[in-house]
């Protein structure tokens, strides 16, 4: 092949050649959102280990050995799960904080805290604290219960085992056997 036969491009041709791409690009990344929302209230309850009104998070840092060998490490934050009052709606509710936050709160307020954060406490679960609430709750007959879920629902089916089926077959009188081994046992005789 000859040096003839290749033919090389001027550079301000090539340039206007990407120059056109460019432009596609730039007005793609204009239509996108210029800033993720990522404020307290946006992620509350699906943010792992960070705390609802501060927002602290782990620190990244290293531990370092004797000899001076450094390891990376996350230093996390304290974070708890409490039960704080809220005075003015009088009810008791669940956050993850920080134990820095839990000062503060003391210090500044709880509403003053979560509207610095951008938190919703009115979306968080919640447990009433007001007296009043509580008294209607009792003479309407809807007192509060806590269901327990791992209950059983209904009486058990009846089981016996077969080592205990062969020893009742044996005496002869399996069929007050059962029925004593269900009563005894709480299982339905079917």
């Amino acid at each position: 092949m000859s040096a003839a036969s290749f033919t090389v491009k001027p550079v301000m041709q090539v340039t206007r050649q990407f120059a056109s791409l460019g432009n596609t690009f730039t007005k793609k990344a204009a239509a996108a959102p210029a800033k993720v929302d990522t404020t307290v209230q946006s992620i509350h309850g699906k943010s792992g280990r960070k705390c609802m009104l501060t927002g602290k998070k782990a620190n990244n840092g290293w531990t370092v050995s004797f000899s001076h060998i450094r390891n990376k490490k996350l230093q996390g934050v304290n974070l708890q799960y409490k039960r704080v009052y809220w005075p003015e709606k009088q009810r008791y509710i669940r956050l993850r904080i920080s134990t820095k936050a839990l000062k503060t709160i003391n210090k500044v307020g709880l509403e003053v805290m979560a509207e610095r954060a951008g938190l919703d406490l009115e979306s968080l679960p919640y447990t009433d604290a007001d007296p009043a609430r509580k008294e209607w709750l009792v003479e309407n007959g809807a007192a509060p219960t806590k269901k327990n879920k791992r209950a059983p629902k209904g009486p058990k089916k009846l089981y016996i085992p077969k080592w205990k089926e062969a020893r009742m077959a044996k005496q002869g009188n399996a069929a007050t056997e059962t029925k004593a081994f269900a009563e005894r046992w709480g299982m339905e005789v079917a």
